[in-house]
């Protein structure tokens, strides 16, 4: 059973007496505020002098309003349960609006180390690895529920001049809910295969430890059921990165199904199915980039909500228009691959 602290924190002092009773010992306690995220905040600390990163305690201080897309106590039960599978960092506790966990040293990759040659392979294996071995109690993909869920926060009407970015590519709410439906009755009918998901493996996601020579996926706030596919497509939708996006970027066949082929192989050997053949590999190529078009809309939708509820410093609704965008310039290529 987890401790909980009834303390509500809005800045990194307020989480200090928590790190007091974690660590009594420590005396000269120094924090770090960390500014990747455009979700949550998130706050370091370590004591003072300390080499060994592996010491540094987090707190995940929840985002404005982001329970209208998170669930909150979903995320923190993947967090032990990936623990347990030792894919993720222990969690010490939770606070009104947050909790403090592990810290995973490391570099986060970037849009040129995703695909380097040693690494991403590291990555293909870990994500195999995780959607073995992490067990379901529910197979019901999640994505498509959650959609419906999150929808409801849209207006139908995207006429205020705060939408402008995005009606240039969605002129309404309905617009999406027919995009959505035609994924969701492609995908149902092909029976994709469902694992667990990380469902968010963008490059912030992946910490890669040199001297482990290890990679590490972090933040589990939309790990859930989900089609297999998906949390691939999605993971390639992210070479493109957030801040500057650059589609481009999105890796072609050839590096897909290299990429792919590891996967399979390590897929495979955890669950003792033997040598995948080339139809398996070209089936989840076609679910990867079917699931990509999914992804799109998933995050489109996501950033509309963030752009009205979200108080962190992103342009969100530009960036929903971007995503929303890149759907419709790929939907013809992949949407009938399944």
């Amino acid at each position: 059973m987890l401790t909980h602290h009834d303390i509500t924190m809005d800045g990194p002092e307020g989480g200090l007496p928590i790190i007091c009773s974690l660590n009594p010992h420590w005396s000269n306690i120094k924090t770090k505020v960390f500014t990747e995220g455009i979700t949550n905040k998130l706050y370091g600390y370590i004591e003072e002098g300390c080499t060994d990163k592996t010491q540094m305690i987090l707190v995940r201080v929840y985002g404005n309003n982001t329970e209208v897309i998170i669930d909150r106590d979903n995320e923190i039960k993947t967090h032990q349960k990936l623990h347990e599978k030792g894919f993720a960092t222990k969690v010490h506790c939770t606070i009104n609006n947050g909790y403090f966990y592990g810290f995973v040293p490391g570099n986060i990759m970037s849009t040129t180390t995703v695909c380097d040659a040693e690494i991403a392979p590291l990555i293909a294996k870990e994500m195999a690895r995780m959607h073995c071995n992490v067990s379901l109690e529910d197979t019901t993909p999640c994505v498509f529920p959650k959609l419906d869920k999150w929808l409801e926060q849209l207006p139908d009407e995207f006429t205020e001049e705060k939408f402008s970015k995005l009606a240039e590519v969605m002129a309404s709410k309905s617009s999406i809910v027919t995009e959505l439906r035609l994924i969701q009755a492609k995908a149902e009918a092909a029976k994709c295969p469902v694992v667990f998901c990380h469902n968010d493996i963008l490059l912030a996601n992946i910490i890669y430890n040199p001297d482990l020579n290890k990679i590490t996926f972090i933040d589990y706030e939309y790990g859930s059921p989900n089609y297999q596919g998906f949390d691939i497509g999605n993971h390639f939708n992210e070479y493109a990165g957030i801040e500057t996006v650059d589609y481009s970027l999105y890796p072609g066949e050839n590096y897909q199904k290299r990429w792919l082929g590891i996967y399979l192989a390590e897929y495979n050997q955890v669950k003792g199915l033997g040598a995948g053949s080339d139809a398996d590999l070209v089936k989840l190529y076609n679910e990867t980039n079917f699931f990509a078009l999914a992804s799109h809309l998933f995050w489109g939708i996501w950033a509309v909500i963030q752009a009205l509820n979200s108080d962190i410093d992103f342009d969100f609704m530009a960036y929903s228009g971007i995503r929303f965008g890149e759907y419709f310039k790929q939907k013809e290529r992949f949407i009938n691959l399944v």
